[in-house]
């Protein structure tokens, strides 16, 4: 599975959900799979993507939240970790694309083994491991689905960089979304 196949699976799994995905692979994957769907795409703003996706599930606790982050991502805002376990959002869920390796800045290994399943129970969010498709779709299907899954790829071809995107129009688009417009 690469990063591609893994949002894929994400995306067929919960298709109906508000999705914002951090910088590079994550949004890059989530364009390629959704024809550019009305999501949230955060564009140079490494690190905050949780954060949003949070804030995101607390204005709108009738809607599923997916925030969709790459591994080194997630470890530039690892704070955010500590705050999603306080709060509990319980419609949010946290998907990390894990290779182990910085893909946007060329591919360098992320120097930590990515053990954001572990780090999860350790701060008692609910939190569980994936390596393919079959097992994304059965843990985000469960009625109360884990809060955090790190999904595990091990084929490193990149979808690519993602087109311009207008700050405006996304965040336009996004809010019709979100409110249910179509």
């Amino acid at each position: 599975m690469n990063a591609t196949d893994a949002v894929r699976a994400v995306a067929d799994a919960v298709p109906d959900a508000l999705f914002v995905a951090s910088l590079g692979t994550a949004t890059s994957a989530l364009r390629a799979v959704t024809d550019d769907g009305p999501h949230f795409y955060m564009g140079g703003a490494m690190g905050s993507a949780l954060a949003v996706a949070l804030g995101v599930a607390e204005k709108r606790p009738d809607r599923r939240v997916v925030a969709l982050l790459g591994d080194g991502e997630t470890l530039m805002g690892a704070g955010s970790l500590w705050t999603v376990a306080a709060a509990d959002a319980p419609n949010l869920t946290v998907v990390v694309l894990c290779d182990g390796h910085y893909s946007i800045t060329g591919g360098q290994r992320l120097g930590v083994e990515p053990t954001f399943a572990a780090v999860g129970d350790a701060l008692g969010i609910a939190a569980a491991r994936a390596a393919s498709a079959d097992e994304v779709a059965e843990l985000l299907a469960r009625p109360d689905p884990p809060t955090l899954v790190e999904l595990r790829y091990e084929e490193r071809e990149w979808p690519g960089p993602s087109p311009f995107v207008d700050p405006p129009v996304v965040r336009w688009r996004f809010e019709r979304a979100a409110a249910g417009a179509a």
